[in-house]
């Protein structure tokens, strides 16, 4: 690497680490004193509160990292040019296109990490927080607002009450329907755990429809095969932007083969793919407030332009998303579009500099 890429490659680096840091402060403080209202509830402590908090802090870095490179840019390049470094590099030689391709260099390095720990260690961590949080609160893992869920598995549709931890379902029901769309069987159960591949249903109860009959018979347990596995219930159990690309994939193939819509799990899906895309657009449309007339200003105002910046495009990424989903046209084109926007903007933006 060459001596100038490794002193911008340190500056914006350090910029960006220091902005992410402020912002995680701020999100745990607020998170907090969120919490702090269900401090007290059966073994729910202070301690426990703030376990919780630590164990959510690298999903909470996934998504506060593209404000924080663009700000950590807007910050460390900035500092550069208030120094005449920028002018120095330019005067030696240097292009906007090298300098901009040194700063994207350092986002790149920086996205792989961040890209990892969302996918391998955010999502596990959040989940194992969600589970111990219930414990200590005595309550059951919260699924779609605590009102449970509905699945398909082929023929059958079930509804589970709630999820507790360690895989345990509370207030199963399944209804079977037959070709002429009638129902067949109706079954509820208590209680189920999931064991050698298959459900073990306890305290069943189970009606079959027969014409005007209904046939009823208890049973204490009863060994089903579903293909609702665990891991689609750890999807479930959380909303999709939290779930890693590979849950994702798991899911979007559990609705297709089941007849149901995945729109909105594809979505999530391509926007995890687009990630690295987002990144280096923040770093493209920074530049030109680096290079431009906006060079000399202070640190204040680049932190303005960047939250600005970084509010727009949340905004933009948030409405084309649920634009593409309401219209019907595909995910790809509501994860990849604010993105590409973004790049295209700080493009024509740099062209015109030059």
């Amino acid at each position: 690497m060459h001596i100038l890429d490794r002193y911008l490659f340190r500056a914006v680096a350090t910029a960006t680490l220091v902005t992410l840091l402020v912002l995680l402060l701020l999100e745990m403080l607020l998170t907090l004193l969120a919490e702090l209202e269900s401090v007290g509830q059966a073994q729910y402590d202070f301690m426990a509160a703030l376990h919780y908090l630590l164990l959510i802090q690298p999903r909470r870095l996934y998504d506060l990292f593209p404000m924080a490179l663009l700000v950590g840019s807007l910050l460390g390049m900035g500092a550069l040019a208030s120094g005449s470094e920028l002018i120095v590099m330019r005067a030696a030689g240097l292009s906007l296109t090298r300098l901009t391709g040194a700063v994207a260099g350092t986002g790149l390095l920086l996205s792989i990490a961040v890209v990892l720990m969302g996918e391998f260690i955010a999502p596990p961590l959040e989940q194992f927080a969600r589970e111990q949080r219930a414990t200590a609160k005595g309550e059951n893992l919260e699924i779609r607002g605590g009102r449970g869920f509905w699945a398909r598995d082929g023929d059958d549709f079930i509804h589970v009450q709630a999820v507790l931890p360690g895989v345990h379902l509370a207030g199963i029901q399944v209804f079977r329907v037959n070709p002429d769309a009638r129902l067949e069987w109706a079954t509820h159960a208590e209680s189920a755990r999931y064991q050698e591949g298959r459900w073990q249903l306890e305290g069943v109860s189970r009606s079959r429809l027969e014409g005007d009959a209904v046939h009823t018979e208890y049973l204490p347990n009863l060994t089903v095969a579903s293909a609702i596995s665990p891991q689609i219930l750890d999807v479930l159990a959380a909303r999709p932007d939290d779930l890693s690309f590979r849950d994702l994939r798991v899911y979007i193939d559990y609705l297709e083969r089941n007849g149901l819509d995945a729109q909105g799990y594809r979505l999530a899906m391509w926007r995890k793919a687009f990630a690295p895309l987002a990144y280096l657009a923040m770093l493209v449309i920074a530049m030109p407030f680096v290079f431009g007339p906006q060079r000399a200003s202070g640190a204040g105002q680049r932190l303005l332009i960047g939250l600005m910046l970084g509010l727009a495009f949340f905004l933009m990424n948030y409405l084309l998303g649920n634009v593409v989903l309401l219209y019907g046209y595909s995910p790809l084109v509501g994860a990849s579009l604010p993105s590409l926007l973004f790049l295209g903007a700080g493009f024509y933006a740099l062209r015109r500099l030059r």
